[in-house]
């Protein structure tokens, strides 16, 4: 009987230990060059908006896969799949930043200059500083940028595609950092509610995730 009585006193820790959740983490990946302190206000940023832990890893080279040489920059698309296939699974969010241009395809544009480019409902997105100083915009201005393109790229991984709402984090860039710059830096309710479901643990990201561009032109 010892042993039978032991299995049933272990069985249900064992079920209480299971259910744990995991904690949410977002990584911060720098790519080549890049100011730590702008990564700094990306981390705060993030951490603030989010409510979760954000970690800065080690910076790392731009892949060589990923240069394109006909217009000297680098394409986003195949940042994201060195993101993914690069940074510890402990991490449930990545995202990239890099001071050099970005692109990607945008319709008949076979490579269009981007502020960053987002998975939607999957794990990385990767933005660019790049553009960010656009219209001659002072260093507290492109931090502000900074910001909100960092939680906007961050909330497509959550699940969250561009948002009609005025004013609303995800509103689609749509070319212009003028509308970067008329956002709020805030979530609207529907968009909020969404983004406060995916950061409850474990998190929800389901395996095939289509990219989602955020284009600067």
């Amino acid at each position: 009987m010892r042993p039978h009585l032991f299995l049933t006193i272990l069985l249900p820790s064992l079920r209480v230990l299971a259910a744990d959740p995991v904690p949410v983490i977002i990584a911060i990946q720098p790519l080549d060059t890049v100011r730590a302190d702008r990564v700094e206000v990306m981390r705060k940023g993030m951490a603030d908006a989010f409510g979760l832990k954000v970690e800065v890893l080690a910076t790392r080279p731009l892949p060589k896969a990923a240069w394109y040489a006909p217009r000297g920059r680098y394409r986003a698309e195949k940042l994201l799949d060195d993101l993914a296939a690069n940074t510890a699974a402990k991490y449930q969010l990545v995202v990239g930043i890099t001071a050099r241009d970005i692109s990607t395809t945008k319709g008949e544009h076979e490579d269009w200059g981007i502020f960053g480019l987002g998975e939607v409902s999957g794990r990385v997105c990767v933005l660019s500083t790049f553009r960010l100083g656009a219209r001659g915009a002072d260093e507290t201005r492109l931090r502000e940028r900074l910001r909100k393109v960092a939680v906007h790229e961050a909330g497509h991984v959550m699940g969250l595609d561009h948002c009609p709402h005025h004013g609303c984090v995800m509103q689609d860039a749509e070319s212009s950092i003028a509308t970067v710059d008329a956002e709020t830096g805030t979530f609207c309710p529907t968009c909020k509610t969404t983004m406060e479901s995916w950061v409850k643990p474990p998190g929800n990201k389901p395996p095939r995730p289509a990219t989602f561009p955020d284009p600067a032109g």
